[in-house]
């Protein structure tokens, strides 16, 4: 496997920042503090933060995805994450998140520890949908998430009370499979696309879900060595269930991610390359049934602080009831350290009708982690 950097920024690599510094373990012979009270048995803490301010041309009143950036300055999120052993069988993890509009919990689940090949997971957690899905608002490789998945999957995308098995299958390289349960309170089960007026009618529907309906993911990762310094990740992934209409709505998402980065300067050069698609069919859906889309972005690292990023998305591919929306963006990122990133993005976005305008946008961002951050997938 290709040599991953010793610390890596926010929104870097997989799309997930390296494991930040740890905190110092306590010694039998020091496991009280000065007030008397023991801290060997508090879990680490950690503070995430992601705040931006720019521009946009986009109209206030325009339709657009959910989440679509706006003028102005914005506090996207803090994240307050808190991670333990509870004893030798299980692990908790908890993440707190918010803004200024609301706060709530993205995580709060336990994993078990000592079971050979096979790590299971029950709370509140992400679908192992993809690569994005996965990733939390600070570690996003762009300031948004990709335009399929804010329109397709919702803004705060997948993830719900659920259980979850990941099983490792003892192959030559590197294969894992994840089977999850979820309640599926998600957009793609919805009786209606709520950002999209083509689809109001929709509303008056009656939903035909109920709590007994839920969604079933599956989800397959490989990971290839091409040589000593670069990788490759091929990923496929499915989410089935009952939708708000009673029919059934199936999910089918592929990525390929590619890495390098030499050994002879990992700390000052690196690039990946990263693909993802997904395509949503909604039975019985009176309009909007089927649509898809998916994302291309490039990351090259040409100097120990200094990134430089592109990405370019479709939104109706195949082509549906809606118009199709491209989507292109560009970033540059100075990296002082692990902890912290300032990032500049341009954005260009249309909408394949006639009359529509061209969207400029214009917006630099700050993300910062304090605290012993736990590691994430690579």
């Amino acid at each position: 496997m290709a040599r991953m950097k010793q610390a890596q920024p926010p929104g870097s690599g997989s799309g997930e920042p390296q494991p930040l510094a740890a905190a110092p373990a306590e010694s039998s012979g020091a496991s009280a503090s000065s007030s008397g009270l023991s801290n060997l048995m508090n879990p680490a803490i950690s503070v995430a933060g992601v705040a931006f301010g720019g521009g946009t041309t986009r109209r206030e009143s325009a339709a657009g995805a959910p989440d679509d950036l706006r003028s102005g300055l914005t506090l996207q999120e803090v994240e307050l994450r808190a991670s333990a052993i509870v004893d030798p069988y299980f692990r908790a993890d908890v993440a707190l998140t918010g803004n200024a509009d609301e706060i709530g919990f993205e995580e709060a689940f336990i994993s078990t520890l000592e079971i050979p090949r096979v790590t299971l997971r029950a709370g509140q957690m992400k679908a192992t949908v993809g690569r994005h899905n996965l990733l939390h608002t600070h570690a996003f490789p762009f300031i948004t998430a990709p335009l399929p998945w804010r329109a397709l999957m919702g803004p705060e995308g997948l993830n719900d009370p659920g259980v979850s098995a990941d099983v490792l299958l003892p192959l030559p390289f590197y294969a894992e499979v994840t089977t999850q349960v979820f309640a599926g309170n998600w957009l793609p089960f919805a009786g209606s696309i709520a950002d999209n007026p083509r689809t109001a009618r929709d509303e008056a529907i009656p939903d035909q879900r109920h709590d007994r309906d839920l969604a079933y993911v599956g989800h397959l990762k490989t990971l290839f060595d091409l040589s000593d310094s670069s990788t490759l990740e091929l990923g496929a992934s499915y989410i089935g269930g009952r939708n708000g209409f009673g029919g059934l709505t199936n999910v089918v998402a592929g990525d390929v991610t590619f890495k390098w980065k030499p050994i002879e300067a990992e700390r000052y050069e690196g690039f990946d390359w990263t693909t993802e698609y997904v395509w949503i069919d909604r039975g019985r859906a009176p309009t909007d049934r089927s649509r898809g889309g998916g994302y291309t972005a490039v990351r090259y690292q040409f100097a120990q602080r200094w990134w430089v990023q592109a990405r370019g998305a479709i939104l109706g591919l195949p082509a549906g009831d809606d118009p199709r929306t491209l989507r292109g963006e560009a970033l540059v990122a100075f990296i002082p350290s692990e902890f912290s990133a300032i990032r500049l993005q341009y954005a260009l976005e249309h909408e394949d009708e006639p009359n529509a305008d061209y969207i400029h946008e214009l917006f630099a961002q700050v993300v910062f982690s304090v605290g012993p951050h736990p590691a994430h997938a690579y």
